[in-house]
């Protein structure tokens, strides 16, 4: 408690003090299941409150220049973009919800998805008009993604299949596809 203590006095922050209590906390664990000890003695402290960050939103102006900066990019990868973005916009979706949709997801008339969230939760997703159009139009070059590359079998059933192991877009590489945008959008990258 004391050298917890001296950590805070000299301003470290509360995710540093965690971490080094959990650092703590396994030596002590090791130390109990090889028998060098009889008690484990951090057990019994509790961890730092950690300060969980807001999360970081965008203006209304600046996804307007994100949407007019997608356009800039040719072709299906352009395309795929734009969907990307118009879906994020219009439903409110996680990024990994949109990125994991199946293909099933769609309904008949495209106005609608079926989004299978947390919890194994399903709920339905209305889709505004622009992100609507911009799903048909994806609909038209979604086979250009099937067809580039070694595409694994799982990846047919995705909206938006990818080579990679998941078989779909990753969370990581949309999230590099967004800061290319946002530099062309003149938004810096981090935001």
């Amino acid at each position: 408690r004391s050298y917890l203590q001296n950590l805070s006095t000299r301003g470290m922050a509360s995710s540093t003090m965690a971490r080094q209590l959990s650092s703590i906390r396994q030596f002590f664990r090791f130390l109990y299941d090889e028998g060098v000890r009889s008690d484990n003695p951090v057990m019994v402290i509790d961890s730092p409150t950690t300060a969980r960050s807001l999360p970081k939103y965008l203006s209304e102006e600046e996804v307007e220049a994100l949407l007019l900066a997608v356009k800039m990019f040719d072709g299906p990868e352009g395309v795929r973009l734009t969907v990307l973005l118009e879906i994020l916009y219009a439903s409110g979706l996680r990024v990994s919800e949109l990125v994991g949709l199946p293909l099933s997801a769609i309904s008949g008339d495209g106005r609608l998805l079926i989004v299978r969230g947390k919890g194994a939760k399903e709920r339905m997703v209305p889709l505004s008009e622009p992100a609507t159009e911009a799903l048909d139009d994806y609909r038209n070059v979604r086979d250009h993604f099937l067809s580039k590359g070694k595409v694994t079998a799982s990846a047919a059933n995705f909206l938006f299949p990818s080579r990679g192991r998941e078989g779909h877009l990753t969370r990581a590489r949309f999230g590099q596809l967004m800061k290319d945008v946002a530099v062309m959008a003149g938004i810096e990258a981090r935001r």
